[in-house]
């Protein structure tokens, strides 16, 4: 019997049973039910860390008890009940790596390009912040806080803006571009902040990561478990890869959203409403040209 049809089977006999957790053995695989998700695990390295995730597929490692034994599994599972079927031929695809000897080493050493070439293959359907954007938002928490005020992160948690002062609102965004300052507006609500903050990166070996902001604002007197959940939010969970991507800051500008700012918010339009039919808002901002102030975020270096 093939790996496909093993894995179809095992998912059909986990419908048939109420344990929370299941594991099937195969030669070089396990096929799993764990936390109400399914799919498959393999053994890698205790010293490989994995903790990814898209649209409704999970690719974590995790130290499980196997037949009495503590073993290091690599888990590809999801919890898509009514896609289970079509789910099991990702999971015989991945199976395939295991099953050629230098694939399997390949994917012992680096198991995340596997996980990178699934999603360029699928298309990434879900909407993320780029690492960078996140970088702006926490950098932008060390500076407010660095200056005194008391701040409060609700961009992550549906907020209209990024954060909320004392001095007033605060919206934050980012580029990667080396030219150029075009900022894009994703609603009516966004400039209702009194402030926006406008940094410019570069990809970096040394630089500033999401991981070693973690640490500085934890210095800085913040919860770790508050920050974490507003990651968590963003979907960048402890031990994703991506939070250990690093920018240099090449430039952070503070501009005052005041009458001057060009902007829509619900004010222009008449009695304060978006015209009937219309739902959203999308527009760009050319930020050149416009009155802003140079800034220093207060990192020695920008080197975390």
């Amino acid at each position: 019997m093939d790996s496909l049809q093993k894995i179809r089977n095992g998912f059909a006999y986990f419908r048939t049973s109420a344990k929370p957790s299941i594991t099937l053995k195969e030669q070089y695989y396990w096929i799993v039910k764990i936390d109400g998700m399914q799919g498959v695990a393999i053994e890698i390295p205790s010293d490989k860390q994995v903790n990814e995730q898209f649209s409704n597929i999970s690719y974590f490692t995790r130290g499980y008890v196997v037949g009495g034994e503590e073993r290091h599994l690599l888990m590809l599972v999801s919890d898509h009940p009514n896609l289970y079927e079509d789910f099991a031929i990702i999971c015989a695809g991945f199976l395939e790596k295991v099953l050629d000897a230098e694939s399997y080493q390949i994917l012992q050493e680096n198991p995340i390009s596997w996980w990178y070439s699934m999603k360029e293959l699928m298309g990434n359907a879900n909407v993320e912040k780029e690492a960078y954007s996140v970088l702006a938002e926490m950098l932008s928490y060390y500076y407010l806080l660095k200056q005194q005020k008391d701040v409060s992160w609700v961009g992550p948690f549906g907020g209209s803006v990024d954060f909320n002062c004392k001095d007033g609102f605060y919206e934050v965004k980012s580029t990667v571009a080396r030219y150029g300052s075009q900022i894009t507006i994703n609603s009516q609500y966004q400039l209702i902040a009194n402030y926006l903050l406008y940094y410019r990166f570069e990809p970096a070996v040394n630089g500033i990561s999401i991981n070693g902001m973690v640490s500085k604002l934890v210095e800085m007197g913040v919860e770790e478990s508050e920050i974490e959940r507003a990651l968590n939010k963003l979907k960048y969970t402890v031990g994703s890869e991506v939070r250990t991507k690093s920018y240099r800051l090449l430039e952070v500008m503070k501009y005052e959203i005041d009458e001057s700012f060009p902007k829509i918010v619900p004010e222009s339009f008449i009695g304060g409403q978006m015209p009937k039919n219309i739902n959203g808002l999308i527009y760009k901002i050319n930020l050149g040209g416009l009155d802003g102030e140079a800034i220093n975020i207060g990192l020695f270096n920008n080197n975390i």
